[in-house]
């Protein structure tokens, strides 16, 4: 056990302490809560408490998952791709990726949030999809009751656009999704799940929490972790062949889909706050990337990344 210890330890620190990026990230992200809570009116230390808190949070969480999954250093077999295959994905998922950080764009305007006109509705017959799925989503919350139609229209745009057509176009690409949604692979993921489960339970279970699970978990955290994980990341970590830069290039495209929300909506332009919080955001990518590679499997990520959104609402 000691020696099995020793060797997880010595395998965490050459991924996740050794690299000088890594180190570098730790640095900005105390740097950013400092900054953060100090322009909340709170003091230094306490800002450093944060940042020093997140770090351990999120590199204990990473700690627990490289000691209860299997000893590889290699990509497990089900996000490997051939070198044709890693090219194309990777253009085509940043492309794809530019397309949604429109989509994301273009959301933010139909709800006032950004100024302008949409920018999708130049785009034939989008508007008249937006429009039919406005009206299907408004069937769907009048028979059933308890769902609102915001929310069944985010269910199905989300997973139209983050798994269905993703699914269709990487297909063609070559990619192999078997092996995605392996529960038999999920062993990494326990001490994570069942944390998560804890807290989940913790905060009451309803009729209300259990609708609100299940809706994180259809969206964003099947849409999230489908595209950003199954397919960006993978196609990183095929390309960059050092794997903890490949974790960071991942990590970066889900990050940047979160800046225009929290930057137009959640603060408001305001650009500290937008870093500050964002760190988090980075942080936790790379929690569900790096379990992602330790067990080749998305399903345990996605049931912790529901968990997770779940809190909030």
């Amino acid at each position: 056990m000691v020696a099995f210890i020793r060797e997880k330890s010595r395998s965490f620190y050459y991924e996740l302490l050794y690299p000088r990026h890594f180190r570098i990230l730790i640095v900005i992200y105390i740097t950013l809560k400092v900054t953060g809570n100090v322009f909340y009116g709170a003091s230094y230390w306490t800002g450093l408490r944060s940042g020093v808190m997140g770090i351990l949070m999120y590199w204990l969480g990473m700690y627990l998952i490289n000691l209860a999954s299997n000893n590889q250093e290699e990509l497990p077999d089900s996000l490997k791709l051939n070198s044709v295959q890693a090219r194309r994905g990777m253009t085509a998922s940043v492309l794809y990726l530019a397309f949604l950080f429109v989509l994301t764009l273009d959301s933010l305007q139909r709800r006032h949030v950004i100024n302008g006109s949409p920018l999708l509705s130049r785009l034939p017959g989008y508007d008249w999809l937006l429009s039919l799925f406005g009206w299907l989503s408004q069937s769907i919350s009048n028979l059933a009751g308890f769902i609102s139609a915001k929310q069944v229209q985010f269910i199905i745009t989300g997973v139209l656009f983050y798994v269905i057509i993703p699914l269709i176009l990487f297909r063609l690409l070559g990619f192999s999704f078997k092996g995605q949604f392996s529960v038999l692979k999920s062993r990494g993921a326990w001490p994570i799940l069942v944390l998560y489960l804890v807290l989940f339970i913790i905060n009451g279970v309803n009729a209300e929490s259990v609708w609100g699970l299940v809706y994180c978990l259809l969206y964003p955290a099947l849409c999230e972790e489908f595209f950003h994980r199954g397919i960006f990341y993978r196609s990183a970590a095929n390309i960059v062949k050092n794997s903890s830069a490949a974790l960071l290039v991942g990590t970066a495209g889900f990050c940047i889909m979160h800046f225009p929300d929290y930057f137009f909506r959640l603060y408001q332009g305001n650009l500290i706050l937008v870093l500050s919080n964002m760190g988090d955001v980075f942080l936790f990518g790379l929690l569900m990337a790096y379990g992602y590679r330790k067990t080749g499997t998305l399903l345990p990520w996605i049931l912790i990344h529901a968990l997770s959104n779940a809190q909030y609402l």
